[in-house]
């Protein structure tokens, strides 16, 4: 057994994601100190709101995914072992749950819970961007996930093959890691065994402040000890991945083509049928194989490919994002601030998508570059200025301003690409 030890060593809060790419990034695991992007009152405010519909009972396919485990197994319907707003910190809730589990291990997982909070969301986008400059933005969605857990061994990432790179953040507590390099084969049963000793399997451990990092080659086993509290991000690095999104859409396009017809299709097939006289399945599948070869050529297919970049662009990888805020009455004097940053793409000979935190809209190409020069980073301006730079007139009263202008910085504002600075009385 490898344990790893840390060998970047850097100011507490500041990750050279530079360095870390050079070093580590797809390579081999590390482990930084790190401040992480969220704190204990924020995680503990953000998981008492995911799981509130919870409560009631297990709910499917929705985000966010709250799971609660004791002792051996999953809890389909944890109820009020769940965190609720009656537990004013952390502990309160801890404390609570260990008087009702006593002497098991526990560990609560909430996946995607940054959707429900811009700030949190922002501040980890923040924290990442500076990797993603480092070694490339992905083109698929980041899985982000609140880890709670104490005494308890989660070994789930030991059972599939991984498909993602990790990041955790370590809040507080203890976190030890157990990784098998998947290149070896599949790992040993008692890789699950916190307590022995194997060749091959190297450990890392994470206190209060830390970083831990795998590649995408790694298979894991968490124990969780000392009330633990982590952010993880799950970074998708397999290289199938991408084609099985990519065949998602295209089937998406090929049903839209088709009318979204419901109808699950029956072709004849039986005594007295040949697949191949008119009628038969195959002018099916040769109908089907041209609608294909179609939609793999359209100008839909690479609009919508260039859309989705945009998007992830956008969020950093951090989807689902965050429902737009509401909007703001808005008159000429009105003064606004460009607040967060504005990824723009070209969309055919006369327009451009503008992606906005993972929201996506088109713009004329000549007015997006007037918008896009008037609403200067982080410089103050007025609805009328704005005007002014598009060639549409305004003023610095209350007169009538451009109503496209005012949509287009009404949307901005809801989406949270600017703010408004000072409201005139």
């Amino acid at each position: 057994m490898t344990t790893l030890t840390p060998e970047v060593r850097q100011a507490p809060g500041h990750v050279d994601w530079a360095l870390f790419g050079q070093r580590y990034w797809a390579r081999q695991p590390a482990r930084l100190r790190a401040r992480p992007p969220v704190d204990l009152d924020q995680i503990h405010a953000l998981t008492v709101q995911a799981c509130a519909p919870f409560r009631a009972g297990t709910r499917f396919w929705v985000m966010p995914d709250v799971r609660f485990l004791v002792g051996d197994g999953w809890l389909r319907a944890p109820g009020t072992r769940l965190p609720d707003t009656t537990d004013r910190t952390l502990d309160d809730y801890l404390d609570r749950l260990d008087a009702d589990v006593p002497g098991q291990g526990y560990l609560l997982t909430v996946r995607q819970p940054l959707l429900l909070d811009f700030a949190l969301w922002a501040a980890v986008r923040a924290a990442i961007s500076g990797l993603w400059r480092a070694v490339g933005w992905p083109n698929l969605p980041v899985v982000a996930e609140v880890l709670i857990g104490d005494r308890f061994t989660q070994h789930a990432g030991a059972a599939e093959a991984p498909t993602h790179a990790v990041l955790t953040w370590v809040l507080r507590g203890r976190m030890d890691v157990r990784l098998w390099d998947e290149r070896s084969g599949p790992p040993p049963a008692a890789i699950a065994d916190p307590d022995r000793n194997l060749d091959g399997v190297r450990t890392m451990s994470a206190g209060t402040g830390e970083l831990l990092y795998w590649p995408g080659d790694q298979r894991h086993v968490d124990t969780y000890r000392e009330r633990c509290v982590a952010l993880r991000l799950r970074i998708p690095v397999d290289q199938r991945l991408p084609f099985t999104a990519l065949r998602d859409l295209l089937a998406d396009l090929l049903h839209g083509r088709q009318g979204n017809d419901e109808t699950v299709p029956y072709f004849p097939f039986g005594p007295g049928s040949r697949v191949d006289e008119q009628g038969g399945l195959l002018p099916h599948l040769t109908a089907l194989g041209d609608e294909l070869r179609t939609v793999v050529d359209s100008e839909q297919l690479r609009r919508m490919l260039r859309v989705r970049w945009a998007a992830l662009r956008s969020a950093a990888g951090l989807e689902p994002i965050p429902v737009p805020r509401e909007g703001v009455p808005m008159t000429p004097r009105t003064r606004v601030r460009r607040s967060s940053e504005i990824v723009r793409m070209p969309d055919g000979p006369g327009h451009e998508v503008w992606a906005v935190n993972g929201n996506v809209f088109t713009l004329p190409r000549a007015a997006s570059d007037r918008v896009f020069a008037a609403l200067r980073d982080g410089e103050e301006t007025s609805v009328a200025e704005v005007c002014r730079a598009i060639g549409v007139g305004g003023d610095s009263g209350d007169g009538e301003i451009d109503k496209g202008v005012l949509a287009l910085l009404g949307k901005l504002y809801r989406l949270r690409g600017i703010d408004v600075v000072e409201v005139p009385a």
